[in-house]
């Protein structure tokens, strides 16, 4: 049995794409500030997954004293490590039931913005002439629509929900991928190895899959994270100006049930949590898509393509 799983593993291991993912992996975590990053994250992605399940209070319960009094805004204490709110309610537990859907945000629009702009990117700049102009002439028309005003609108339009966010701000959010990607394709097809696969006849999908997208990828995943991040404050920020269900408990909705509270000075705990995990863990994106573009990273992916 263990030599049967070990011979797995080593033929798993030996796949190039597997081989350049743990390269990768290993490279990114070797700096002790993207590690923190990825810690902290991955405590978020835990939250995210198991929030629901491991909340001491249901989020929308009133909780009371044991003389029957309501718990209206009680600083941090053992019982409510995070405080209540005006009403009572746990916020310990409201931001473990958030962290679902800003993790749900994460996926999705990173998914999109993978995805969308890495077809158009590598599209545009290894295929060129017609199909260059016409993906880059698009990919310029989403970049004249801002995104922040768009989205608004949209939201508006579409009936506000998590899904209509999400999907709208992942339609926008991938241009400046594309541009960028576009732009090291032209560079990357010219090298000699490509030239050199081109020669003995290698399929176009065996080319780009072999030697094009290995050497973009750190920059794809850069944008990525970036991107994602970005996902997070915008669906905070439409959360704020209340274009999504108040009866959600995502994180921007916590905060704004704190500003519009009156009591945010006296009860700043209110605000301090949510918006603490909103800060760090766009952070913590940034800081690990830079881990994975970094230069060192790069050299050992063209040098193994």
């Amino acid at each position: 049995m263990t030599a049967r799983f070990t011979a797995a593993y080593g033929r798993v291991r030996s796949n190039y794409f597997v081989r350049n993912l743990v390269d990768i992996f290993q490279n990114t975590l070797s700096d002790r500030i993207t590690k923190v990053a990825f810690a902290f994250f991955i405590a978020v992605v835990l939250m995210g997954a198991f929030g629901p399940q491991i909340a001491p209070y249901n989020p929308s319960e009133t909780q009371y004293s044991d003389s029957g009094d309501i718990l209206r805004t009680q600083p941090p204490s053992i019982d409510h490590p995070m405080g209540t709110d005006r009403l009572g309610r746990d916020i310990f537990s409201m931001v473990l039931v958030g962290a679902q859907p800003t993790m749900l945000l994460v996926v999705v629009v990173g998914t999109m913005i993978l995805t969308i702009g890495s077809v158009v990117g590598v599209t545009a700049g290894y295929v060129g002439g017609l199909v260059d102009e016409v993906l880059m002439r698009f990919t310029d028309f989403i970049y004249s629509v801002p995104l922040l005003p768009a989205a608004l609108v949209l939201v508006v339009i579409l009936e506000s929900g998590f899904w209509t966010t999400a999907f709208i701000i992942g339609a926008l959010i991938w241009r400046g991928m594309a541009r960028v990607l576009r732009s090291q394709v032209l560079q990357v097809k010219e090298r000699p190895f490509v030239m050199a696969a081109k020669s003995t006849g290698a399929s176009t999908p065996r080319i780009l899959l072999k030697h094009i997208f290995p050497n973009v990828a750190p920059m794809a995943i850069l944008f990525t994270a970036i991107g994602a991040g970005y996902a997070v404050i915008i669906q905070a920020g439409l959360a704020f100006l209340g274009l999504a269900d108040p009866s959600s408990y995502t994180w921007g909705i916590i905060l704004r049930n704190a500003y519009q509270s009156g009591v945010i000075v006296d009860a700043w705990w209110w605000a301090l949590f949510p918006g603490l995990l909103i800060s760090f863990t766009v952070l913590s994106l940034f800081l690990i898509g830079r881990g994975y573009e970094d230069d060192d990273v790069a050299e050992d992916m063209m040098a193994s393509a």
